[in-house]
This record gives C-alpha cells, structure tokens and sequence, in this order.
C-alpha cells in the first residue's frame, strides 16, 4: 500500500508516485459514486411515479394544478450520451391548449415558477384541483388554457375522492389508469337536434342487472343509485350512431333516403289509375323508446369533448298526413293501432 503520510507547514512537499495515485484513485470513485447517487435519485422518483418537469408556460404554476406534456428536456441525439437520456429524462409542460391530449398531463407537487424545473406526479394518486362541472363525474381530464383539470362523466383520469358540490374542489386522483369508457345505461326521454332531421338526443340512466333473486326485477336492468346520467343537460345526453344515416331530408315523393317512395311505384303497372293517390299513409323514422337498454361508448368530438354514442336500430312509425299525421303502430301480427 501507497505510504500516505501528513505533512506539516513548511515541510517540503513531495508526493510519492503511489499516493499520487492513491489521490487520483480516490477522485474517480467519489466522482463514480456521485453519478450513482444521481442516477439513483432518479430511478427512485420514477418508481414513486414522480417526474421532473420544466414549466415552459411563462405563468407560476401552483401546487396541485395540472399542465400537458409538450416534449422531454433531454433528447437521444448525436450530442448527448445515451446514458443521459436514460437515466435523467426531465419532461417539458405547459398549459393546455386546444390540440393537447386530454390525458396527457402531470400534476405539480410544488409552486414552479417559470422556467424552473419542479416535482410532478406523472402515475400514482394525487391531491388536484379540479373543476366540477356535475356533481356525478367520476373522472377528470385537461382543458383548453386552463391549469386546474376539469371533471369528465367517464374516459378521464379516475377521481377517487372529491368534496362535495360544483365548481373548483379538492380531489384525489389517480394517473396512469385508464378508465372504462363503456357503460350499460337505460335511456329515456328524447328531443330533436334542432339542426338534424331523423336525429335526436336522449337522456339516459347508468344501469346494472339486479343480482337479488328474490325481486321482482331479478335479471332485469335497473337504475344505478348513485349512478351517472346525463339529467337534462343536452351535452350530456347520447346519440343514436344509426341515425346518422337518415340525417338528410328526403325529396318529397321519395320517402325517408329514397325508400318506401310512391313516385317510382307509380310507373310500375297495375298501379292505381290515379296515382299518387291524394291521401296515403307516410313512412317515418321514430326515436329509440324510452326503456330500452344500450351500451354507450364515450368518444370525443373534433374539439376533444367527450360525446356518449349508442347503436340501436331506428324505430319507423306510418303516419297520415292528412289526418293530423295520426300514427298507425304497426303490431308484430300485421294489424294497425
């Protein structure tokens, strides 16, 4: 071993060949180590689901608000060490904007300023703010200039606890889960889109099969308690995805899409000697029933909003112009009500 003995003041210094060493040795582990340390530091925030993020909004962002991921700090390319990238990968923010995928955001843990690079929540459960639109949203997701996230009715980042009412509220929230973005619901009472032929928007009750084989509704759906629904707002209520196909108005003499019309009949022989006749019964298309049951699917729209769709075949109803358009139910054995 290297002979390392102290020297006093004014001794004359001379370093031997193997304490120099020594010296030198000791320089490259403590620097080893210090690298380790760091690598270590990050390894362990990205198991606890923490991440380090540069706000690049030019706005403080307070603790427990919410901003989209725009890119990564440190970037694999031919002027960085591979390893860097690995081991210490800060990510960019900002607030949302309108093109910003809605799932796509961490959770600061800390006031950053701007510029400053701050702990967030990227997987895990967190404290937030969000703004509750309706008291019955069981999840949450970004919104357009906002740094506070916004509840969604399904399809968001799930909220596992949030204080009563509407508006801005404490929540606690998990990221890195997704969340189911079907339910079975029973709709209800429809109304026309005023800009739509042939469409309408229903209301709708999240619902289950009852399970107790002593009720009188055993195996059959029934309303959630404590369900979601969409109540009466309309941007709430579902939409029919077969209906889209008889948006258009049809051409009169020619029925609903150019079925069932009476002028193309007309020159077919044996037809009545007078034809169109001047009074016949009409051929409409109905809205779904009230009670049916359906699967909905929560989608988003151009806009990133989240739109509830359904499948179900489209009700057709005969009707008389003349007579009021008093409707004729056509029954399963080919009668008329």
């Amino acid at each position: 071993m290297a002979s390392l003995n102290r020297v006093r003041v004014g001794d004359p210094l001379k370093i031997p060949t193997g304490a120099y060493n020594a010296f030198v040795d000791t320089a490259i582990a403590h620097q080893s180590r210090e690298r380790n340390t760091i690598a270590d530091a990050h390894r362990e925030l990205n198991q606890r689901g923490l991440v380090l993020v540069r706000n690049d909004s030019g706005i403080e962002l307070p603790a427990h608000h919410a901003m989209a991921i725009t890119g990564v700090l440190i970037e694999p390319d031919t002027n960085d060490d591979e390893r860097t990238f690995q081991s210490r990968t800060p990510l960019k923010g900002n607030v949302a904007y309108l093109g910003s995928p809605p799932l796509s955001f961490v959770v600061a843990q800390q006031t950053i300023k701007p510029g400053k690079l701050g702990l967030c929540v990227i997987s895990g459960t967190t404290p937030a703010r969000v703004h509750v639109l309706n008291s019955s949203d069981v999840t949450c997701e970004l919104r357009a200039g906002e740094t506070a996230l916004v509840s969604s009715p399904i399809g968001g980042a799930p909220i596992l606890w949030k204080e009563p009412g509407t508006g801005q509220r404490w929540a606690v929230i998990e990221l890195g889960r997704p969340s189911l973005g079907r339910i079975t619901a029973i709709l209800g009472a429809s109304q026309p889109i005023p800009t739509e032929a042939n469409r309408w928007r229903y209301q709708w009750t999240e619902a289950k099969l009852d399970g107790n084989p002593g009720s009188e509704t055993y195996l059959r759906y029934v309303p959630v308690l404590g369900g979601i629904g969409s109540g009466i707002d309309p941007s709430r209520m579902a939409i029919n995805r077969f209906e889209a196909h008889h948006c258009n108005y049809s051409v009169p003499g020619t029925g609903f899409e150019g079925l069932l019309g009476v002028g193309p009949v007309c020159d077919l022989p044996g037809v009545l000697h007078i034809c169109p006749p001047a009074r016949s019964l009409e051929p409409r298309l109905a809205p779904v029933p009230e009670g049916i049951t359906v699967q909905l699917t929560c989608e988003r729209d151009s806009l990133g909003n989240p739109v509830w769709i359904f499948e179900a075949m489209s009700c057709i109803e005969i009707a008389d112009p003349a007579d009021g358009d008093r409707k004729f139910n056509l029954l399963a054995n080919g009668g008329a009500g």
